[in-house]
């Protein structure tokens, strides 16, 4: 395992502020790193996801649940592949239960959800639920990010584990659903 630099200087310059973080999701973030680019890419991989599910007669023969899935997986890949030279790793610190990528991925589908439901419902109280879990994501991850920094969390670097690809799709039989993991 390559050990990260002691330095925090290390960590404050190679990750996302909360802020940064969902500037970069939404595609308000320009900045030319890689983490800002994944970042928003699974935003969009997640809100073609909603839109997959809930109009399933609208999407391409390529877009699949089961393609998308296999496309945030990939992202994820890189993230985790990122992390493990770029994120701090202390190993005296307790384990978190998710890889860097596994949380970004997460904060991308809370976001895209949060805006569909936001844009796409008349209740007052949904959209409000929906930014108030968007808000306490947020704060996860501001926490996450402060106890990495500090040293006291360390996160797993990450197994593919069982999964869809876009290779064995066409492997499933007739009228299995795709959409599955």
């Amino acid at each position: 395992m390559v050990e990260a630099a002691e330095d925090p200087a290390t960590d404050a310059g190679s990750l996302l502020s909360p802020e940064q973080l969902l500037a970069a999701i939404g595609g308000r973030l320009a900045e030319p790193l890689p983490l800002v680019a994944w970042a928003r890419e699974l935003g969009d991989l997640h809100a073609a996801l909603i839109s997959t599910a809930l109009n399933p007669r609208r999407r391409t023969p390529d877009v699949t649940e089961s393609a998308l899935h296999a496309d945030i997986a990939q992202v994820i890949d890189k993230i985790n592949s990122w992390a493990a030279f770029y994120v701090r790793h202390s190993r005296c610190a307790r384990r978190h239960t998710h890889t860097f990528g596994e949380v970004i991925s997460h904060v991308a589908k809370t976001y895209a959800e949060a805006w569909w439901t936001v844009l796409h419902t008349d209740c007052e109280e949904l959209r409000h639920s929906a930014w108030v879990h968007l808000g306490e994501v947020r704060d996860g991850y501001a926490q996450l990010i402060g106890d990495i920094r500090a040293g006291r969390v360390q996160l797993p670097l990450g197994w593919r584990g069982i999964r869809h690809t876009r290779q064995n799709d066409g492997a499933l039989p007739d009228g299995a659903d795709q959409g599955k993991q």
